[in-house]
């Protein structure tokens, strides 16, 4: 499918005339009418990177359509155009013009892992974008705006390392795909956070699916000597590689994987995860908060095709489509692109609709890491995770570290 849209139906009255008394008061904006704001969704349906962004769509669609129910943002209803982009850069691109030029959205949502297709481009334009951040684009394009930056250039915190310290590790392997620039560039930050914590990185290995096995793979970790596996990869790679090193007899005080907290994986791979660490940057489901019944509730009314609903993607464009949404009734009743990014980098104090551990500062800019980050542990019968209490909230990391 290379195009979708959210159908909303419009309120009858339009937000100018609540809150100014005149229903022309507002400029023409691209996207916006007197009762909808649209918007266009940048997804990886299809391609290399669509398993790292499984749900996105579930949850974008149940934030929207709450807000929806509760009569929109300001009056207006907000509806999106979806573009595929098949995890290509240049497909991206093509998309991305497709959106702003064909289908004159207001702003878009991002949930793929070659945004930098784009990235120039909309900068550009001056189009708002709030998605995943997974590139180094969203550490230098003031137009695109996440709560979380996963690969930071400006800011690193060295909470990552504070938690291998915690577990005793000394020597680390990180694992790697060849084929992601997000991994390669994800690797370059955790091998500084490891070093500044006195952390020796023994190897950096590949591993491709298809080109390598996970017995060859784990062979490889456990002749490394490494005590700690640290893998900015896939959910089911990490595991291929986290299973590979254990069967070798690998040491590992941690194996650690930066996606794959959820009930899907685990479902899937349980045995094969026993004893993994995964890290989240908001709240784990286990903590069974008032914010996190009302993320269940909205999953189940509006996407009830996500089962089960706490696929990482799914929460992280929860919270980026929340985001987008606060900062659309921050700008007010005539929302432009240029007073939409004013509003998103004015909020002080952002807690993801209650599923952050703590607020974020957008104020100070953009390229920032999660700063406290909570991890879990896969039981050993491999059905559940246990939460390692509490939350470890680093320090920033010196530019010259590492």
């Amino acid at each position: 499918m290379s195009a979708a849209v959210l159908a909303a139906a419009a309120v009858g009255c339009s937000p100018a005339a609540t809150d100014t008394g005149s229903s022309t008061a507002c400029a023409a904006a691209p996207g916006v009418t007197d009762d909808t704001v649209r918007l266009g969704l940048l997804l990886s349906d299809t391609g290399g990177a669509a398993d790292q962004v499984i749900g996105a769509r579930a949850g974008i669609d149940a934030r929207i359509r709450a807000e929806n129910d509760k009569g929109g943002v300001r009056g207006r209803q907000i509806v999106y155009q979806l573009r595929d982009d098949a995890s290509n850069l240049d497909q991206n691109l093509v998309a991305a013009k497709a959106l702003v030029e064909k289908d004159e959205v207001f702003a878009l949502l991002s949930a793929t892992s070659v945004a930098t297709g784009s990235a120039e481009y909309l900068h550009a334009a001056g189009v708002p974008i709030a998605g995943l951040a997974m590139e180094e684009a969203w550490t230098t394009n003031d137009n695109m705006v996440s709560y979380l930056n996963r690969l930071p250039s400006t800011v690193v915190f060295d909470t990552m390392g504070q938690f291998a310290r915690s577990r005793g590790v000394e020597r680390a392997v990180i694992i790697t795909s060849s084929t992601s620039v997000a991994s390669q560039v994800g690797a370059g930050r955790i091998r500084k956070i490891l070093q500044y914590a006195g952390i020796e990185v023994v190897a950096n290995i590949d591993y491709s699916p298809g080109a390598t096995t996970p017995a060859t793979v784990g062979r490889q970790i456990a002749k490394s000597g490494a005590d700690g596996m640290f893998a900015p990869i896939t959910g089911d790679d990490f595991v291929d590689a986290y299973s590979g090193a254990m069967a070798a007899g690998a040491a590992l005080k941690v194996g650690l994987g930066v996606s794959g907290y959820g009930h899907e994986l685990l479902a899937r791979r349980g045995t094969a995860m026993s004893g993994a660490y995964f890290y989240v940057a908001y709240l784990p489901f286990e903590a069974e908060t008032a914010a996190q019944r009302t993320y269940l509730d909205a999953l189940a009314r509006y996407s009830p095709e996500l089962d089960p609903p706490d696929a990482q993607a799914a929460i992280e464009s929860y919270i980026t489509t929340d985001l987008l949404l606060r900062g659309l009734d921050a700008a007010g009743p005539c929302p432009t692109r240029e007073n939409l990014l004013s509003a998103l980098r004015s909020i002080p104090d952002y807690d993801g609709a209650g599923l952050l551990p703590a607020p974020v500062d957008l104020t100070k800019g953009f390229g920032q890491a999660a700063r406290c980050l909570t991890f879990v542990r896969v039981d050993q019968a491999g059905a559940g995770f246990d939460v390692q209490e509490p939350s470890v909230c680093g320090n920033p990391i010196p530019d010259q570290a590492g």
